[in-house]
């Protein structure tokens, strides 16, 4: 049995680096900030450094409060409303950011990003497929 995808976006990303990198664009209100962010579908929710909420204007503390547990530690986070855009499609998404500087990584994770978009990957070719879900 085979099967049929379509998809509005393609990017080709750099296989040397760790990891799938895209680009980001975060917008709260009439500001917006982008960074490079990964593709991470083990991340249960999105998660981007306390400096992008600052540069958006975002009161990082004003949000909803959540407890994040890692390999390393516990660490907490705040979660915001914003829309999120990467390859040309713009999301309402509920993104994370980190009490503290420590955290030096921006994700895409499950909630906010991949339950929002259809996604494929074909590794071997360095391509990422990408459009809204329906």
């Amino acid at each position: 049995m085979s099967f049929n995808l379509n998809f509005q976006k393609k990017h080709t990303y750099n296989s040397l680096e760790i990891g799938i990198t895209i680009d980001a664009l975060l917008r709260h209100g009439s500001s917006e900030v982008t960074c490079l962010a990964k593709v991470d579908s083990g991340s249960e929710f999105c998660l981007f450094e306390r400096g992008v909420a600052e540069a958006i204007g975002n009161d990082v503390e004003s949000g909803h409060n959540r407890l994040f547990s890692t390999l390393t530690g516990n660490f907490t986070a705040f979660g915001h409303e914003l829309e999120l855009e990467t390859l040309g499609l713009r999301l309402q998404s509920f993104v994370y950011f980190p009490e503290t500087d420590s955290i030096r990584r921006n994700l895409l994770g499950r909630q906010g990003w991949l339950q929002l978009v259809k996604l494929a990957l074909i590794d071997y070719d360095s391509a990422l497929y990408l459009s809204p879900h329906s």
